[in-house]
């Protein structure tokens, strides 16, 4: 099929890879020497495919063990047997619905290029053939995608479709066969680790205003600032802290911004609504942060998406699945626990900030303001104690027990039903939180310090000091870290959100399959 005539139709693709994998695969093709004459090599890898509202992202889980001589270099090429694919099949067929093939060789040399390997004809020819008859042996909608893998560790990558045959006609058309189908090639390669690094994306871009960011030039430059430009946030929840942090990274320089969040600004909001004015009032709280990002940004070609709708739910997370980072200021443990899940099985670091307050029988106000890290390479959020699985259960379940109260905690007095207090003004914490989540983001994408310590930071308010969790890892039976690169293969936990308003016509996305429905994965409507 040709991509250019149907450029307009295809999902954009992006390949995303842990850090540990990468180290493997470099491992795999170079060995430790590295030699820039050596034949090639080559590998089998399971991948799984993440969906979100306008991106397509393939995962490489794992890499095939082999056997020697099952991948040997001959003076025709590069041979695959027989026996290897048997056991990437059976592998794959034993992990995770959903779970498919992808054939990677190395191209040595280029070791200190970073220009993305180029295929040869050959090369083109040959995955075409073993990639047509591996989707055939594969579950229909499992994915099918050739590597190419540089000496300086750059990386091609391109997936491909074909249509399964219903007639014994139709397998014999040129359509079902070999040249038939279609691809698509990543548009970007992403390393995913305790800092994000992206092998391809926009560069040499421009600031809308250069003097509104020469200071923060000075601190990481021209390719810093390319990195900002080209980063895609997520932020769920436009609340206090939510809407500082979306203003903050519209003044960043940061390209593009997606909120998600379907509540209406209140007159006790404005107590902490920074840059809301009275006549937001009743209005979709979106609609301000929105309004306030445009006019505060410094990216040219600043994009932000508002969606109005819950996290916790399918509508809510799609397009949070877009993002490189996700930054949730939302403050359900519900919410917490779906981008939880979210950030192994996508491959997606989350930072999740918020602040609780203890009013004391004597009177005295304690508690925390709290910022911390989830995803690859990182403990998750639960075994960090942001959320337990009895909070998020309670969340779904008894909304009440959530509620309006959920900023402000009173020791030793319960509620009565109907008497849900409201927490005092906390912009100072909002300020405080947003800041620290930022500042994390920027060390995710940048290296930007602190460079050191990691994941949770604690706020005390009692002490005015802040000081570091204690967690560096998941507990010994976290099932968390086996998530890694499932994608859609994984049974995130999204449901219904017992806050999110249901007006008519409403219908809830909360029961749609959690896999893509088994057509051409490269077909892209947005949805």
């Amino acid at each position: 099929m040709d991509r250019a005539t149907n450029s307009q139709r295809l999902k954009a693709l992006q390949f995303s890879i842990t850090d540990r994998v990468h180290a493997l695969v470099l491992r795999t093709l170079f060995d430790d020497a590295r030699d820039p004459f050596g034949p090639e090599k080559g590998f089998l890898g399971l991948i799984n495919a993440g969906t979100g509202a306008t991106r397509r992202t393939l995962y490489l889980r794992e890499v095939v063990p082999q056997e020697s001589g099952w991948v040997r270099w001959t003076g025709d090429g590069l041979r695959f047997a027989a026996e290897y694919f048997s056991r990437g099949l059976t592998l794959a067929a034993q992990s995770t619905t959903g779970t498919g093939l992808l054939i990677v060789h190395s191209h040595p040399g280029g070791f200190g290029s970073n220009v993305p390997p180029r295929p040869s004809s050959p090369d083109l020819f040959h995955e075409r053939r073993l990639l047509c008859q591996a989707s055939r042996s594969l579950p229909e909608g499992a994915p099918v995608a050739s590597g190419i893998v540089s000496g300086g560790g750059r990386w091609r990558l391109r997936e491909y479709w074909w249509p399964r045959a219903k007639t014994s006609e139709q397998a014999r058309s040129r359509a079902f066969g070999p040249n038939g189908g279609s691809f698509r090639d990543a548009e970007r390669v992403k390393l995913v680790g305790r800092e994000l690094g992206t092998f391809s994306g926009r560069k040499n871009v421009q600031v809308a205003q250069p003097d509104a960011v020469d200071s923060t030039l000075r601190l990481w430059g021209t390719d810093g600032q390319d990195v900002l430009n080209g980063l895609s946030v997520g932020v769920a929840g436009a609340g206090g802290v939510g809407g500082m942090v979306v203003e903050q990274l519209s003044r960043l320089g940061v390209g593009h911004v997606t909120v998600v969040d379907y509540d209406t600004l209140k007159p006790e909001n404005l107590n902490r609504a920074q840059g809301a004015r009275r006549g937001d009032l009743r209005k979709l709280k979106i609609a301000y942060v929105k309004r306030l990002a445009r006019q505060s940004a410094t990216a040219h070609g600043f994009e932000i998406k508002v969606v109005p709708a819950s996290v916790a739910e399918w509508e809510g997370l799609r397009p949070l699945l877009d993002c490189d980072v996700i930054l949730n200021a939302a403050d359900s443990a519900f919410a917490r626990q779906v981008l939880d899940h979210a950030a192994f099985a996508y491959q997606i670091p989350v930072v999740d900030g918020g602040t609780v307050f203890m009013i004391e029988s004597d009177g005295r106000i304690t508690g925390r303001s709290q910022v911390s890290e989830a995803g690859p390479g990182r403990p998750c959020l639960e075994c960090q104690g942001v959320y337990t699985r009895e909070e998020a259960t309670m969340a779904r379940e008894s909304p009440f027990q959530q509620g309006p109260n959920r900023y402000l905690t009173t020791a030793g007095k319960k509620p009565a039903r109907g008497e849900l207090p409201r927490a005092p003004s906390v912009i100072s914490h909002n300020g405080l939180v947003s800041s620290l989540m930022v500042q994390r983001l920027l060390r995710i994408a940048l290296g930007f310090p602190p460079s050191v310590k990691s994941w949770q930071q604690r706020f005390y308010v009692e002490l005015g000091e802040i000081r570091w969790g204690s967690v560096l890892d998941c507990e010994a039976d976290c099932p968390k870290r086996s998530w890694t690169g499932l994608g859609d293969g994984h049974p995130t936990p999204v449901g219904v959100d017992p806050f999110f308003p249901l007006k008519n016509g409403r219908e809830s996305t909360s029961n749609l399959p959690n896999l893509a429905t088994p057509r051409d994965p490269l077909a892209g409507s947005g949805h």
